[in-house]
């Protein structure tokens, strides 16, 4: 797999996948709320909640044991590869009921076996009689021409489903061993048009065995990596018309199966894109696998066998693509005798010593709730429970965690879950008191118990303008406020040069297409990557950034971490208090630009609006009426970094103050504006 040649386009996919400063896709700042990214179709589910696969590159090409792409890299001609590394392939000692064990203790949802690798060698006793040895006379494949009894991809299915484990296979577009094509440095070239099409449907024929034989959960391809003519030709007869098709012709067969993006990489096929050269540094746009090896070889490599990674290493990864979103397929290569090597059972019995404890934090889970990754390690999280995987633990005794919008009952180890842990919260963080030491090597594991799907306090969201589009180029970090020509210069985007949005839930942009907020305005309350197709590219001259006032947000306070309440239907001039965090509109608050550097916030429950009431003394209580226009209705909202606002009165210029580490159910006071006093700051936390 890893010496497939790259495209232009596939090795800046790479670059960016792995971090680089060409990176393509959602700046890691940026994380969009997983499930306003997109919906997991029905028939993804499993998948989706299984997070942990196994991948296994097996076949004769294993007896060599000079990796899977041993035929190509050595130059070897079809004749004698045949007869003198497939014929002797003998794996006698492939254990299904061990591999599917080793898979299901370590926490391994489903398993992907090379049903036909590039080679083109097949792994079960296929009947299609186009796929034969270079004489035409053998079908080139496991029983028939290596002489193998047995059904060895069914016993595999069997010992695999026993223990709940779901069952996919692999299968190469290309082969380098069938009459239609010749190698070419890993492609191939096809000897004419007409055995193109044979070929296609010949191995439409061996996909339809392995449909009614092995019914697998999932078809994993490769092989596909072609350039993208107009038309087939027979260096690059594969493009993706033909990938539409096969996907379709699939779906048409088995509705529910699951296929991977390599029916045709690069144009968003398939139900979930691969992510083979490199880990992505944020959530994609779509569902997505990491799919990586223990020691840099797929097929068995006999000189990779001293070159394993530490446990640690994929213990780590699996939760960091879990925490972007991602699954994680990991590999193992057999040796020629169907033998797992040493390596590949320590690592797995490593894994399994970890899921042990820890494997709530990763089934079932989804991305991390919040904007950006803590330097200790990552966050994954489910209905009720927030997890925090440690890589790092703190010296100090001290885990601090980014706050979320939901109420905490409880915090523990998972390694000893009966013992709850002090926390505190204040200042945007769950600051938890933790044991000196790391109760796991790898990766200790706290976990925050809370109500309903853990949601991150507002943070650190911002506008962000992009000079082209898929967020990427030059972009300018915009918070609340208004932006001319020359301001978005200096801001670092410049005028006439936006190509696409990142507008977070609760915020609205109003672009204008001539300077000082003239001319045609267009409105953006979502994300946007591509304005050329609402034809807005290059079109803003001068900008807004606003709440959007059709949204509700909580107002919570960073010092006490409650948020401000108005109590219900009650009276007009009645205290403003602050309460814990509950799923009710007496938290809940429309800001509504007043066109005049104010806003009025208007309660959900009562239709009231925060009023000073006229008071200029520091500790007065803030109040609340109906709406009247005046200025003591109306408030500066003035952005103080970090997702942080400060909240003051026009008619007194006192700020809304939480009183310190106060009880809910206090009263919200005003007091006079004092840098760097959390107690007088607030975060916005948009709850629709």
């Amino acid at each position: 797999m890893s010496s497939a040649p790259l495209s232009r386009r596939s090795l800046i996919k790479a670059i960016a996948l792995a971090g680089g400063t060409v990176a393509i896709g959602l700046p890691q700042a940026l994380w969009p709320a997983t499930a306003e990214a997109y919906t997991v179709p029905s028939k993804l589910d499993w998948w989706y909640q299984a997070r942990f696969g196994m991948f296994i590159h097996f076949g004769s090409y294993s007896r060599l044991g000079h990796g899977e792409w041993a035929f190509s890299a050595e130059s070897w001609s079809k004749s004698a590869y045949q007869s003198q590394v497939s014929a002797g392939f003998n794996p006698s000692a492939f254990d299904p009921a061990a591999i599917a064990q080793l898979a299901a203790d370590a926490g391994m949802k489903y398993l992907v076996i090379t049903a036909k690798h590039h080679e083109g060698f097949a792994m079960w006793d296929t009947n299609v009689p186009g796929f034969t040895d270079s004489t035409g006379t053998k079908l080139y494949n496991l029983h028939d021409y290596a002489g193998y009894q047995g059904d060895l991809l069914a016993s595999l299915k069997k010992e695999c489903e026993a223990r709940g484990v779901k069952f996919g296979l692999y299968y190469s577009i290309l082969d380098w061993n069938h009459p239609s094509q010749n190698n070419r440095g890993g492609l191939t070239t096809m000897t004419s048009q007409a055995a193109r099409t044979a070929y296609i449907a010949d191995m439409k024929a061996q996909l339809q065995e392995l449909l009614d034989r092995y019914d697998p959960a999932l078809l994993w391809f490769d092989g596909d990596w072609f350039a993208e003519p107009a038309s087939p030709t027979l260096e690059d007869w594969w493009v993706r018309s033909d990938g539409v098709d096969l996907y379709n012709w699939l779906i048409a067969r088995k509705p529910n199966l699951v296929v991977n993006e390599r029916v045709k990489r690069e144009f968003g096929l398939g139900d979930y894109a691969v992510a083979e050269f490199g880990l992505p540094s944020a959530p994609l746009e779509r569902q997505w696998e990491r799919c990586d090896t223990m020691n840099g070889a797929w097929g068995y490599n006999a000189g990779a066998e001293n070159s394993y990674r530490p446990v640690r290493d994929f213990v780590q990864e699996l939760v960091t693509c879990v925490s972007r979103d991602g699954n994680f397929l990991l590999n193992i290569g057999p040796k020629g005798d169907g033998s797992v090597t040493a390596g590949s059972v320590t690592v797995l019995r490593g894994l399994a010593s970890w899921m042990a404890t820890y494997r709530d934090s990763v089934h079932g889970t989804t991305a991390s709730p919040f904007a950006t990754e803590p330097s200790w390690g990552k966050v994954t999280k489910k209905d009720g429970k927030l997890f925090a995987h440690v890589f790092n633990w703190p010296a100090n005794g001290v885990l601090q965690i980014p706050a979320v919008s939901n109420s905490i009952s409880r915090v523990y180890l998972m390694n000893n879950p009966s013992a709850a842990l002090g926390y505190t919260v204040g200042g945007g963080q769950i600051s938890v008191t933790v044991p000196a030491s790391a109760p796991d090597a790898s990766d200790s594991v706290v976990c925050v118990e809370v109500s309903g799907i853990p949601t991150a306090t507002s943070g650190a969201a911002r506008v962000v303008a992009f000079q082209d589009t898929g967020y990427s180029a030059g972009n300018a970090v915009l918070p609340l406020g208004s932006y001319t020509s020359a301001q978005l210069s200096t801001a670092g985007v410049g005028p006439s040069a936006i190509s696409s949005l990142r507008v977070p839930q609760g915020y609205q942009v109003t672009g204008y297409s001539a300077d000082n907020f003239t001319g045609t305005a267009w409105t953006f309350s979502a994300d946007n990557p591509d304005l050329r197709v609402t034809g807005n590219n290059d079109a803003i001259v001068s900008l807004k950034v606003t709440f959007n006032s059709a949204s509700y947000f909580r107002l919570v306070n960073v010092t006490d971490g409650l948020a401000l309440d108005s109590g219900g239907n009650v009276a007009s001039g009645s205290d403003l208090k602050q309460w814990t965090l509950v799923d009710s509109a007496n938290l809940q608050w429309q800001a509504v630009d007043l066109g005049n550097g104010y806003h009025r916030l208007v309660n959900r429950t009562n239709g009231m609006v925060v009023d000073g009431w006229g008071s200029t003394n520091a500790g007065a209580t803030a109040r609340q009426a109906a709406w009247n226009g005046g200025s003591n209705q109306q408030w500066q909202i003035t952005d103080r970094g970090n997702g942080q606002y400060s909240i003051a009165n026009r008619g007194t210029g006192l700020v809304l103050d939480g009183g310190g580490q106060v009880p809910s159910g206090s009263v919200a006071k005003q007091w006079t504006w004092v840098a760097g006093t959390t107690n007088l700051l607030w975060t916005f936390q948009p709850t629709s």
